[in-house]
C-alpha cells in the first residue's frame, strides 16, 4: 500500500494559520476541528515547529514509519498526531503529523494522505503524551528511536516531598492482613508472540538501552507488600509465602523469551523459560460469589532470577461476613500511611512510595490502570501478560523516574453505599502493588538474554552458509 505524500505548496500560506502544514488530504476519519479548535489545544505544547515542519514537509519521507502518537483537543474537536521515523536512517522525524496509520508486512506501521503539524513531538514527550504502546520497530527504526532516548537529557526528578508518617509495617487489621549476524534480528517478542514497543537490532539497541541511566532497586521497594507478599521478592520466597496461605489452588504460568529475525518468524531461546506469574486462591462458597481469596503475582522476565514485580489481592465476603469499611480503611492507613485519618481516603486510593521511602497519594501519573481495579475473587481466566515486555523501556523509565518505586491501589465494594460511613459494609475488596523499577530492570535484561541469543543464532546461520559444500 502505497505511503507517499502529496505536496501543494500553494496551499502553505493558509495551513498554516490551521496550525497545519498540508502536504495531503486530510483522513476522513479524522475529526475536522471547528473555527474555535485551536483554543481546544492545551497550552502546554506550543505550536513551536514552524521551520521543522516546512523542512519535514519538503522532503521525500514516503517510508516512515510510526513510532508513537499523541492526542490534543477535546472531543469532538481532537485529533491525534503520529510520530514518524525513518526506517532506513533511524532519523526521526520532528513534528507529528496526521493521516491514516497502515499496517506494513514487516508488522511495522506506516502513514499515508499525512498532513505535517506545528507541534514537536519532542514536546510530547517532555509532557509525557507520547504512546508508544502497539507499534513495533525494527532494524534501524528501532536503533534510530534507542539512540535518540539514550542521548536525551534525562529529566532531574521532582525535589521529594516532605515525608508523612511512616507507614506501619505490622499487619493492619485482619481485613487486610489476612487476606551483528548476516540476518541480524529484528525485533524483540513477547512470549505469547505478540512485539512489545522495545526492539534490538544486532545488538545495538540493547546497548542504548543500557546506556540508559538507571538506578538499583530501592530498597524501599522490599517494604512495600500486600499481605506479607512482597515487591522483589525472589521466586522461591514468593512461591513459600503463597504457600503458607494453605490456599487450596495453586498454579504457576511460564513463558518462554524469543526473537523476530529479519523474516518476522519468532525463535524460542533455548534458555528462556521463566516464571510469570503464580496464582493462589480458593473458589468460592456454593451460592455465594462474591467470598473467596485470589492471590496473582508477577514477576521479572529474567530466567532464574526473577524477582516480584507486581501483587494483586482480592478477597469476598458473603455479606452475612461484611466487614465495616472503617475497619478496611483505618487498616489501609495504618498500613500504606499518606493520609492523616481513614475518613481521608478517596474512594479508590492510590499510594507512590518515591526511591527516598517517602508516600505521596493519588494517581498523577495515571497507572493505576496497568493493575489497579476491583478484581473478583476466585476467577482466573489466565495469567495477565507481562508488563515489562508489554510496555517500552522508555515508558517504563518514565514511570520509574516519575511515578515512584512502587504504586500501590486498593478498590472495594459496599452493599450499602447509601449508609452512614460507620455502617457500610465491604464485601469485596483488592489491594494491588506495581513496580516500574524492577519493571524496568526486568525489561532490561530480557533484552540483554534475547540480544545474546539472537546474534548467537546470527553466527551459527552465517557459519553454516560459509561451509563448502560436501564433495559428492
Amino acid at each position: 500500500m502505497s505511503t507517499s505524500r502529496l505536496r501543494p505548496h500553494h496551499v502553505f500560506g493558509v495551513a498554516v494559520l490551521l496550525g497545519i502544514v498540508s502536504v495531503g488530504a486530510t483522513p476522513a476519519d479524522t475529526p475536522v476541528a471547528s473555527s474555535s479548535g485551536a483554543n481546544d489545544l492545551p497550552p502546554s505544547l506550543p505550536q513551536d515547529g514552524l521551520f521543522s515542519s516546512i523542512k519535514q514537509s519538503l522532503k521525500e519521507s514516503e517510508l516512515d514509519v510510526v513510532r508513537g502518537h499523541f492526542d490534543l483537543g477535546t472531543p469532538p474537536n481532537s485529533h491525534r498526531y503520529y510520530c514518524l521515523v525513518n526506517p532506513k536512517s533511524g532519523a526521526l522525524e520532528p513534528n507529528g503529523v496526521l493521516g491514516d496509520p497502515v499496517r506494513r508486512s514487516d508488522g511495522m506501521t506506516g502513514i499515508k494522505q499525512s498532513a505535517v503539524s506545528l507541534y514537536r513531538c519532542a514536546k510530547a514527550e517532555e509532557a509525557g503524551i507520547l504512546t508508544t504502546d502497539g507499534y513495533v520497530l525494527i532494524g534501524r527504526a528501532a536503533l534510530g528511536v534507542a539512540r535518540a532516548h539514550a542521548q536525551a537529557p534525562v529529566p532531574s526528578p521532582a525535589p521529594a516531598a516532605a515525608a508523612p508518617p511512616a507507614p506501619a509495617v505490622s499487619a493492619p487489621a485482619a481485613s487486610v492482613a489476612a487476606g551483528s549476524a548476516a540476518a541480524p534480528p529484528a525485533a524483540i517478542a513477547s512470549p505469547a508472540g505478540t512485539t512489545p514497543a522495545v526492539a534490538a537490532a544486532g545488538g545495538s539497541a540493547a546497548a542504548a538501552a543500557s546506556a540508559a541511566s538507571a538506578a538499583p532497586p530501592p530498597s524501599s521497594v522490599s517494604t512495600m507488600d500486600v499481605s506479607g507478599v512482597k515487591l522483589g521478592m525472589s521466586l522461591e520466597q514468593a512461591r513459600s509465602t503463597l504457600k503458607s496461605k494453605k490456599l487450596p489452588q495453586y498454579k504457576e504460568w511460564t513463558e518462554n523469551l524469543s526473537y523476530n529475525d529479519a523474516n518476522n518468524t519468532s525463535h524460542p531461546l533455548d534458555q528462556g523459560r521463566f516464571v510469570n506469574v503464580i496464582a493462589a486462591w480458593n473458589p468460592p462458597a456454593t451460592g455465594l460469589e462474591s467470598s473467596g481469596e485470589t492471590f496473582e503475582v508477577m514477576f521479572t522476565p529474567d530466567p532464574g532470577k526473577e524477582r516480584v514485580l507486581a501483587i494483586v489481592h482480592s478477597v469476598g465476603y458473603p455479606q452475612a461476613r461484611a466487614i465495616h469499611e472503617t475497619a478496611l480503611e483505618e487498616g489501609l492507613v495504618r498500613k500504606y500511611g499518606g493520609y492523616a485519618a481513614a475518613g481521608d481516603l478517596p474512594q479508590s486510593p492510590t499510594w507512590r512510595m518515591q526511591s527516598g521511602g517517602a508516600v505521596e497519594v493519588g494517581d498523577a501519573c495515571n497507572r493505576r490502570g496497568l493493575f489497579g481495579g476491583l478484581g473478583e475473587p476466585g476467577v482466573l481466566d489466565g495469567a495477565r501478560e507481562n508488563v515489562a515486555l508489554r510496555k517500552s523501556l522508555d515508558e517504563l523509565r518514565y514511570q520509574m523516574e516519575h511515578c515512584g518505586s512502587a504504586i500501590v491501589t486498593e478498590d472495594h465494594f459496599t452493599v450499602n453505599g447509601g449508609a452512614l460511613p460507620a455502617e457500610r459494609l465491604v464485601t469485596r475488596y483488592s489491594v494491588t502493588a506495581y513496580s516500574p523499577v524492577l519493571a524496568y530492570e526486568g525489561a532490561r535484561a530480557a533484552s540483554r538474554l534475547i540480544e545474546a541469543g539472537a546474534r548467537e543464532a546470527g553466527k551459527a546461520a552465517g557459519k553454516s552458509r560459509s561451509e563448502p559444500a560436501p564433495d559428492l
